[in-house]
């Protein structure tokens, strides 16, 4: 993650801050529902965002940062021009957006793909971890790309398990910059 340029663009994210890559099932309308699970980052949901898709994403959503997916650059720029300040794409879309690239630092702590729901202290003990080797402030704890094909309700209890975990690691890393002498 680079703060610099997340904050350059406007973007405010917590340490850790959670995110899922990749669509999500169903239909595009996941921004509130990312919310209430607990996610940081918010999005449509959709394969491949469209303008719409987005700007009706951040319209429920107003006051969460808002991801895009674009297949290509192409698509990153009419999203960029629609004020999609957060995109998800293999290329890169251009200097006006914070470009959710291959090679972020990221801890994969949900799997997309896997109809198993993880357990939040594992994924807690997993980012925490990671978070030791380097800044923690420059990790995005993600779920992969995947969900898309997996139920509704077990993507939904996935991203929960991901939203918790990532609130316990922030406590245990907090508890332990406070208590060093």
């Amino acid at each position: 993650m680079r703060r610099t340029e997340l904050e350059r663009h406007g973007i405010q994210v917590p340490v850790l801050a959670t995110i899922a890559l990749g669509s999500l099932p169903g239909p595009p309308n996941w921004a509130d529902r990312l919310v209430r699970l607990g996610m940081d980052v918010v999005a449509s949901g959709a394969l491949a965002d469209t303008p719409e898709t987005w700007a009706a994403a951040r319209t429920a959503v107003p006051f969460r940062p808002v991801k895009g997916i674009a297949p290509d650059a192409d698509a990153g720029a009419a999203l960029i021009a629609t004020g999609c300040r957060l995109v998800e794409c293999a290329t890169d879309p251009g200097p006006d957006a914070y470009w959710l690239r291959p090679g972020e630092r990221v801890v994969i702590a949900v799997a997309g793909g896997c109809a198993t729901v993880e357990d939040p202290s594992v994924i807690a003990r997993q980012v925490v971890e990671a978070a030791w080797e380097g800044s923690a402030a420059a990790l995005w704890v993600v779920a992969s790309p995947g969900l898309e094909a997996l139920p509704i309700a077990i993507v939904e209890a996935k991203l929960a398990a991901l939203a918790e975990a990532a609130v316990s690691a922030r406590l245990v890393l907090a508890k332990e910059q406070f208590g060093r002498d």
